[in-house]
């Protein structure tokens, strides 16, 4: 049986496939693509992670949906990598443990779902690394080593400080390039 929320989910997302649609909560949220800023910064992000996702055979997807549980939300990250392969739950969405690391950029309005619900939701359905990164506090913040309950690991750096993505990454990221905007 599907539940009510699942079905006007996928009505939502039937009606405005150009739009973003994810699950907070129980709450179905529908915000536009990205603004230039936005797209920089991920742009910038790509640059720094195509050399280690092509060398290992990786992709980055830009806004699939990650499925976290049969009663779970549904979170759509701005990006996520996958190894060749990943297990999938359908056409729309990639299993959240089948993924490597998934990216957002806040938006206006959106801190306090990516910093708190997000991994929240992420952790539990074994997403092994969150990268958010947030212009407006001027910070990239990894969380990592997800448990039942949530992520045991935060990493935060300011703008201009290296981070170093841990295994199977094993690699810096230039945060001072990631918000040159």
């Amino acid at each position: 049986m599907i539940r009510p929320v699942e079905e006007r989910y996928r009505t939502v997302r039937e009606l405005f496939p150009e739009l973003r649609t994810e699950v907070f909560n129980g709450r179905i949220v529908v915000n536009d693509t990205g603004t230039w800023q936005h797209n920089t910064i991920l742009a910038q992000v790509l640059f720094q992670l195509i050399p280690v996702v092509a060398g290992r055979g990786w992709e980055i997807w830009p806004n699939i949906t990650v499925f976290l549980g049969a009663e779970a939300d549904r979170y759509v990250p701005d990006l996520a990598v996958v190894p060749q392969r990943p297990v999938m739950e359908s056409d729309e969405a990639v299993r959240g443990d089948s993924t490597l690391l998934l990216v957002d950029v806040v938006a206006a309005g959106g801190a306090y779902d990516a910093h708190v619900v997000k991994p929240l939701g992420y952790a539990p359905a074994g997403v092994p690394l969150y990268l958010v990164i947030d212009p407006f506090q001027r910070l990239v913040k990894l969380y990592s080593e997800p448990g039942r309950d949530g992520y045991t690991r935060e990493t935060v750096e300011p703008v201009g400080a290296p981070l170093t993505l841990p295994a199977p990454w094993d690699h810096p990221l230039d945060t001072g390039r990631l918000l040159c905007v």
